[in-house]
């Protein structure tokens, strides 16, 4: 009975993975890195500026990922404009000789390396890893989730070593306090920063959100941008970055298109299929509008 119901249940999952993989198309910008460049050329068009962010698939090896990353490196440094790369060390399976040879390859070509933020687990790992690509004289930026307990001390923490940092409301909660509001996590993030980072990226689509942080990091001469995600709105958001004279930059992510945090929560949140219907639905159609 019970591999009867292992079965079922394994069946029944099936659809949902497929549905997330459909719907995810919607926030990336292609399979292949080309793809990510062309999107990258139109957005310069316009005056924006990107960020690309690989997606592996799970269970990728880090060989895999680092080759990824490298072609990305090559790429940019051959662009010869203001857009970096965001990798995920977990991607890289932790490996500090791995990611020693990308950050010598990011120093030759002047190109920012940008640690993602990932789970709560991940987070000691990857700052003793930005300390090391730091004593490489890297150019590096991190990133500091609201939902984070911990997340204020790490902007100190962040702030003097001179990153560049990207505040997110962030996917996992933390698991001390798993209750932590994002809204405030974010203010006391940006509080913490203002007058001290050496620039901050905004990466919020949250119009409310957004704008208390611009004008909290303006109130005091701290270099800003807003950074938003590649098939969520732009329009007014943009008019927002216009309206504070920072730039706005897209986050472009590019590979596998898979959702990994969306089944996990679909206990809680039952609308996540709904959401996923919508999604692959639309896949695509709300992207080219925007661009």
């Amino acid at each position: 009975m019970g591999n009867f119901v292992h079965r079922l249940t394994k069946a029944a999952k099936a659809p949902l993975h497929a549905l997330a993989r459909r719907a995810a198309k919607s926030y990336i910008a292609g399979s292949e890195l080309d793809e990510a460049l062309a999107l990258a050329d139109r957005l310069a068009a316009r005056g924006l500026r990107s960020t690309m962010g690989y997606w592996d698939a799970v269970g990728s090896e880090p060989s895999n990922v680092f080759a990824a990353y490298h072609e990305a490196l090559e790429a940019l440094g051959a662009l010869g404009r203001d857009t970096y790369l965001s990798i995920k060390f977990p991607s890289l399976g932790y490996s500090t000789p791995i990611l020693e040879s990308l950050v010598r390859e990011a120093v030759r070509l002047q190109v920012r390396l940008h640690f993602d933020a990932m789970g709560p687990e991940s987070v000691d790992r990857t700052w003793a890893a930005v300390d090391s690509a730091l004593r490489q004289n890297a150019d590096i930026g991190c990133t500091l989730p609201a939902r984070w307990r911990r997340s204020p001390d790490d902007a100190d923490w962040a702030a003097r070593r001179g990153l560049a940092v990207r505040v997110v409301k962030g996917q996992w909660p933390d698991p001390t306090d798993p209750r932590l509001d994002p809204r405030r996590g974010f203010e006391a993030i940006i509080e913490r920063l203002a007058g001290r980072a050496r620039t901050v990226a905004v990466a919020s689509h949250d119009l409310g959100t957004a704008r208390a942080a611009l004008e909290r990091l303006s109130s005091l001469g701290t270099p800003a941008t807003l950074e938003l995600l590649y098939g969520l709105p732009l329009t007014r958001q943009i008019h927002l970055a216009h309206e504070f004279g920072v730039p706005a930059r897209i986050y472009l992510p590019y590979g596998k298109a898979y959702l990994p945090y969306c089944l996990s929560q679909l206990k809680r949140n039952p609308r996540i299929a709904w959401w996923l219907v919508r999604d692959a639905m639309t896949a695509r159609i709300g992207n080219a509008a925007a661009l």
